[in-house]
């Protein structure tokens, strides 16, 4: 990447629209930055950041504060950088992200960063965060890579100089990109972290089991106790052995006890059963007797109840008189009913007939004053023409008037006209000239010009209003015949009604300038049509009434009793009665056919009773107590034995159980243990904590290699520019293995043949050191991180420490790397620079912001 075009407006210190044509320094690749301390030199390479990365290159400097401070609300703020890439041109535009005030109102809004990036072919990129990834993409390396590798800051690169060993290494972590070592070493670490907690709760487990375990053998006994006493597992082998055999010699007498459980439960079962059968008959003996009872009593109350139900069909006969007379009853309370309904309708429909009755009469009133009104309408409209007629004929005989005058008036001025062109022919006539007119060269009494105001437009527009009067005038006498035409329409209209309605009793207002335009043939129709309908419906409504009135008088001649409250109590008596008589029938038949029921079921239930009795063969009933004291005698016997059974089986059971859990554990346990002890190693060596070994974890290892080239690099440096005195060295020494090292370093005097720490160096040696040292580390990450092109180094401060022989040695240092295409800044503020390079960035603090001025 290398700066042909920067341009910054209302950035950092500079308000105004500053442009550094980098393009223009040509061959020379050295220039200087300089300027008063805070005249913002190092806000020229901050632009360059923020335009590339959307950052500054400072940690200290946030985007926050890239807005100038000088600038007023109405400026824009911006950076617009212009670089080449591999031969190929691109330009950036980016604006910061700042806070301004409202324009209306009181407060602040907020003015959001933009980016956009126009590349070689034309096209543009927009968007922040699209301009940021085609960026990095685009030159490989973000903001602090760039920062690192284009900006040598004189406090960066002595701290990488003195730092310690966990300091350097952060600083290479992210330069050579280490964290996946790191990470590996975190992850090999938590794993063996894991692996240890699974190795002690395999352990633990294993314990937990041999200390469940019931023994009953003296030898197995020892070893629970050695191992609970050394809470680990020992000896698992032997005791897995002496726990089968004892879980063998539990089995067998547990099938023991089961035989002989089985044994006594069975015989026990046989004199349950007898005495069960014996349980048996005693209840069927005894429901025997008991239903023989019942049924006795069954009968008897069914004799009593045989005799009611042979008297049902008297009562039967009186219920179906009753029926019938509620019938009647029913009839004549729905006619009575019916003959309500129909006087209410004969009522409903004689009101609806005089209803019509005065709407065909306010329709027929309607009608005649409609024909009224509407012959009068006629006539008014007959008027009003009339009138307009006579008013058109005035205004004709006005339009006449005035066209007269006109014509006249023009018929005057058109002769003047020709009389002024006579004089102007004549005006311009020489002796001896021929005339245009008449050829004669001799002129005695040439024509002369009367009125030289009359011009050809002034004719022709009194020409133009004549004739626009002679068209209002043909317009007003046409308008007068169409109106003349009307009138005579109009008033043949109105003798035509006058004579079609027969009225001839109406008032002309001949005042009355208003015509009503309605539909009057669709009204009168209307009219007429609604009273048909109605005269129609008044047809039929009488049809309906002679209907009802016939109805009635019918419903009337069949009422036996025409008091309906009279028919209403006497069918409630009826109703009851029947009711009762009704619940009485059903009750005697339920009563009935219950009883006969019940003595049938009796008798059923007693004869398969006598058949179970008579199935008890050599049953006796005698010996119910004896077989119930030797089935006690077997409960206890069972009772002792189970408890025995019970006590070995549980052991012999829980032991199983034990002994598996131990063998799957033992297998779990001895697979842990083995890959646990491999981890612990290989963790051990990888972050360095094996014991009597240096404690360099395997990341500070690699940093280590990257270390080594980026001193040889240094070095190379180092020895020129002092000389052949100072040499950077890696640090080896591991006498103290309880701290990490790998990353310190030293240097080595070849006038003392002695090393030393850096520490130790003076100003100037430390700068040379610090700048040889970036500058090997900006190489190597060139190199280390691939394709990366960088051609510009930006070198701040640090000269002002160097002898004029060392500040010599630095300048023919940097000016081999220029040679190599690199185009290289020097911020700084020493004089002797000044002379030494003549391109150069000034910049000029004022109380109003700085100002750049460049002399390349």
């Amino acid at each position: 990447m290398r700066p042909l075009k920067l341009t910054m407006q209302a950035f950092g210190v500079y308000l105004d629209k500053f442009t550094i044509p980098f393009e223009n320094l040509g061959q020379n690749n050295i220039y200087l930055i300089t300027g008063v301390t805070g005249s913002g030199k190092t806000t020229i390479f901050d632009a360059i950041s923020f335009a590339l990365f959307n950052s500054s290159s400072g940690e200290n400097r946030g985007n926050a504060a890239l807005r100038s401070h000088f600038a007023k609300d109405s400026v824009e703020s911006f950076v617009e950088f212009e670089f080449q890439h591999n031969l190929k041109t691109y330009k950036i535009l980016r604006t910061p992200s700042y806070q301004r005030k409202k324009l209306r109102g009181e407060g602040f809004i907020l003015e959001n960063s933009k980016a956009q990036i126009t590349l070689p072919d034309g096209k543009i990129i927009i968007g922040v965060k699209e301009v940021n990834e085609f960026v990095e993409d685009l030159l490989g390396i973000n903001a602090r890579q760039f920062s690192q590798i284009a900006l040598l800051a004189q406090g960066d690169f002595l701290k990488l100089l003195n730092c310690d060993t966990q300091t350097r290494g952060e600083i290479f972590r992210n330069i050579f990109k280490t964290l996946d070592f790191s990470m590996f070493q975190a992850k090999l670490k938590d794993e063996t972290i894991a692996l240890k907690k699974k190795y002690d709760f395999d352990i633990s487990s294993l314990i937990q089991y041999i200390s469940q375990i019931i023994s009953s053998d003296g030898d197995l006994r020892l070893i629970i106790q050695e191992n609970l006493s050394n809470n680990y597992p020992s000896q698992l082998d032997k005791l897995e052995n002496l726990l089968q055999n004892q879980n063998k010699n539990d089995e067998k007498e547990v099938k023991s006890f089961q035989k002989n459980i089985l044994k006594l439960t069975n015989q026990k079962l046989e004199k349950q059963q007898l005495q069960d059968k014996i349980t048996q008959l005693i209840q069927l003996n005894s429901q025997k007797e008991d239903f023989e009872n019942k049924i006795e009593t069954a009968k008897k109350d069914f004799n009593i109840i045989e005799k009611d139900f042979l008297k049902l069909d008297d009562k039967n006969k009186k219920l179906n008189e009753l029926s019938l007379e509620i019938k009647k009853l029913d009839e004549d309370y729905n006619n009575s009913i019916e003959i309500e309904k129909n006087e209410k309708s004969l009522l409903t429909e004689e009101e609806k007939f005089n209803s019509n009755k005065n709407l065909i009469k306010n329709n027929e009133e309607k009608l005649i004053k409609m024909k009224n009104n509407y012959l009068q309408n006629t006539y008014n409209f007959y008027l009003k023409l009339k009138n307009n007629l006579k008013n058109e004929q005035k205004n004709f005989k006005e339009i006449q008037k005035i066209y007269n005058e006109k014509q006249q008036n023009y018929n005057l001025i058109y002769n003047k006209y020709l009389s002024m062109q006579a004089g102007i022919l004549a005006k311009n006539l020489v002796d001896n000239a021929p005339c245009p007119v008449c050829g004669s060269k001799v002129h005695p009494n040439p024509a002369k010009i009367l009125d030289e105001e009359i011009s050809k437009d002034y004719l022709e527009n009194l020409k133009n209003d004549l004739e626009k009067t002679n068209e209002n005038l043909s317009f007003n006498s046409q308008k007068c015949s169409v109106l003349s035409e009307k009138i005579n329409l109009k008033f043949e209209e109105f003798e035509n009604l006058k004579n079609r309605f027969s009225l001839n009793n109406f008032i002309f207002d001949e005042k009355n300038n208003e015509i009503l335009e309605i539909d009057f043939e669709k009204n009168i129709k209307n009219i007429s049509q609604d009273i048909e309908k109605l005269l129609e419906e008044n047809n039929q409504i009488n049809l309906k009434i002679e209907n009802l009135k016939t109805k009635i008088s019918t419903l009337e001649k069949n009422l036996k009793i025409k008091d309906k409250e009279k028919i209403l109590s006497l069918h409630k008596e009826l109703s009851l009665n029947f009711k009762n008589l009704e619940k009485e029938i059903e009750k005697i038949k339920k009563n009935y056919e219950e009883n006969k029921i019940n003595l049938a079921q009796l008798v059923s239930k007693n004869e398969i009773i006598i058949k179970q009795i008579k199935t008890f063969k050599n049953i006796k009933i005698d010996d119910f107590d004896l077989i119930k004291n030797e089935i006690k005698d077997l409960s206890c016997e069972i009772e002792n034995q189970n408890s025995a059974f019970q006590k070995i089986n549980s052991r012999f059971d829980f032991n199983k159980n034990i002994l598996k859990s131990i063998q799957n554990k033992k297998k779990e346990f001895l697979e842990t243990q083995e890959k646990y002890l491999e981890y612990k190693v290989l963790n051990d060596t990888a972050n360095g904590t094996l014991k009597g070994r240096a404690r360099i974890p395997f990341e500070q290892y690699i940093q280590g290699y990257y270390l080594d080239l980026v001193l040889n690099e240094a070095n190379k440096r180092l020895l020129k520019l002092t000389q052949g005195q100072f040499q950077l060295l890696r640090k080896k020494d591991v006498s103290n293995l309880a701290s990490k090292t790998g990353l310190e370093l030293e240097v080595f005097d070849f006038y003392t043949y002695k090393k030393r720490s850096t520490k130790t160096l003076s100003g100037g040696e430390s700068f040379k050191a610090a700048l040889c040292l970036a500058l090997g580390l900006s190489d190597c990450m060139t190199s280390s991180l691939g394709a990366i092109n960088i051609d510009s180094l930006f070198i701040d401060e640090g000269f002002g420490t160097l002898d004029n022989e060392s500040l010599e040695l630095s300048m023919n240092l940097i000016s081999n790397l220029s040679l190599n295409n690199r185009l290289i800044g020097i911020i700084s503020h020493v004089e002797s620079l000044k002379e030494r390079i003549q391109n150069q960035i000034i910049s000029i603090k004022t109380p109003l912001g700085s100002k750049i001025e460049v002399t390349f």
